[in-house]
């Protein structure tokens, strides 16, 4: 064991009032970070956008690397704790996802600006802002003490927007970096009810593109109607038969090697707040989906994989024609337990039995994650939040989305835990997202106090 009190003793103030001190040159400087474009899925700010990360991570205090796979670079720093201290790896990701329609943002995405107690930007939420707010607690013990209270490793992915497809080799083929106690990855958003939480994993997730193909080129529907098979049908038929009229999936063997969520998870769910009615009503329902009723929110959320049509491409609305060819995109959200390749090959060998004219490819896929939410790092964390805002958060089991999580608990067999740092209506991914003024220089002063806890 170590004590982080003599660290704690040379700061000149308390983690939030340091915080408090300098947040002027906080928010101006995570604005400069937002306005360099580092779009992972078009290549829009590379390469610039790895030499702004390895500034920042410079900055911090930390030894700067990249290390290079087959696509964006990783980025990561190193710094050395007390001898026996835990050493703890920090995940987040500089790379963005595109703007989208740049007519619907309010602002420039890559001109960050104030307004109405928020900072508007592409990448402010998802993940710029959350992982700064990590540096920047990095620095302050820097500035303020030279050292800090544990090891602690930074790892910023330029890929996560697009699956984080070189991060396991990266891992892989430099363990002597990554050998650490714990993970903390800030991403996501707070609880929908805007209480911090600490949360203990996602979901996996399996992507397909089923595609039909028809005549060598777009056909006049008149002359041939009823003579050219029509892609388009056969694609949505192929889909229809994913499901039967109640919703629920058809493909045999859909939920093998499902794990089942654990009494302790239930009950954690179950002491969640909720106000179903207002999440249902801030999405324009006023019921969930009829296929899974009896089933709780959040173990729609958790304890069963999902099937969606993400959209479908064919042919063209303002012409009359029997398209050439119709593509579809769907992802499947996996629970503990269920490996991606298996769950294709389920759904493969359906398509081939019941739409044998439409071919099915794995686009992706990543396994869930789960870390027991009785792992001895959770109450530190917990108590990190508390000394800065007061109250104690909400622990919250793996749902939702899906994050490269089974890499730090599947290959570097740790607990990794997820602290997000981020407003639940932060927007990510859409247009006018946005990180809370607040939320960020708490979530500054909780990261310092993190270290400290870590530390103790």
């Amino acid at each position: 064991m170590t004590d982080a009190s003599p660290i704690r003793a040379q700061l000149p103030g308390t983690p939030r009032s340091l915080v408090d001190e300098c947040q002027d040159e906080l928010i101006a400087g995570l604005m400069d970070y937002v306005s360099q474009p580092a779009v992972s899925a078009t290549g829009e700010g590379f390469p610039a956008a790895t030499d702004r990360a390895l500034e920042e991570v410079k900055r911090a205090g930390l030894t700067p690397t990249v290390l290079v796979g087959d696509g964006r670079p990783l980025v990561v720093g190193h710094r050395a704790g007390p001898a026996g201290a835990p050493h703890v790896l920090i995940y987040g990701h500089y790379d963005v996802q595109p703007t989208g329609p740049r007519e619907l943002w309010d602002s420039d995405p890559f001109a960050p600006v104030v307004r109405d107690g928020r900072i508007w930007g592409r990448g402010t939420g998802d993940n710029k802002g959350q992982h700064y707010a990590h540096l920047q607690a990095l620095r302050l013990f820097d500035e303020h003490v030279g050292a800090l209270p544990c090891s602690v490793t930074v790892v910023l992915d330029g890929e996560e927007e697009i699956g984080s497809p070189s991060l396991a080799g990266i891992l892989r083929a430099h363990p002597e970096r990554f050998d650490c106690d714990l993970v903390v990855w800030s991403d996501r958003s707070v609880h929908e009810s805007g209480e911090w939480c600490v949360s203990h994993g996602v979901r996996g997730m399996l992507r397909l593109r089923l595609r039909a193909t028809g005549a060598g080129r777009p056909l006049h529907s008149g002359n041939f109607g009823n003579v050219a098979p029509n892609p388009a049908w056969q694609l949505v038929q192929a889909l229809a038969g994913l499901k039967g009229p109640d919703g629920r999936v058809l493909v045999e063997g859909f939920e093998d090697g499902r794990e089942p969520l654990s009494d302790t998870d239930r009950a954690a769910f179950t002491a969640l707040p909720l106000d179903l009615p207002q999440v249902l009503g801030d999405i324009g329902l006023t019921e969930m989906d009829p296929a899974f009723n009896g089933l709780s929110f959040y173990e729609r959320l958790a304890d069963r994989p999902t099937l969606t049509i993400n959209g479908i491409t064919t042919g063209d609305v303002d012409r009359t024609i029997i398209p050439d060819t119709a593509e579809a995109g769907v992802d499947i959200r996996l629970t503990a337990g269920q490996d991606p390749r298996a769950v294709f090959e389920r759904v493969a060998a359906h398509l081939r039995t019941h739409a044998p004219e439409v071919t099915v490819t794995m686009a992706g896929g990543v396994p869930a994650s789960r870390t027991p939410i009785d792992n001895p790092y959770t109450p530190r964390v917990a108590r990190a939040i508390s000394r800065v805002t007061g109250r104690d958060p909400l622990l919250i089991p793996a749902y939702g989305g899906t994050l490269p999580d089974w890499i730090f608990t599947g290959i570097l067999g740790v607990p990794s835990i997820g602290l997000p740092l981020a407003n639940a209506d932060q927007a990510n991914h859409a247009p006018n997202e946005n990180l809370r003024v607040d939320y960020f220089l708490d979530a500054t002063a909780i990261c310092m106090e993190l270290l400290l806890e870590l530390g103790d």
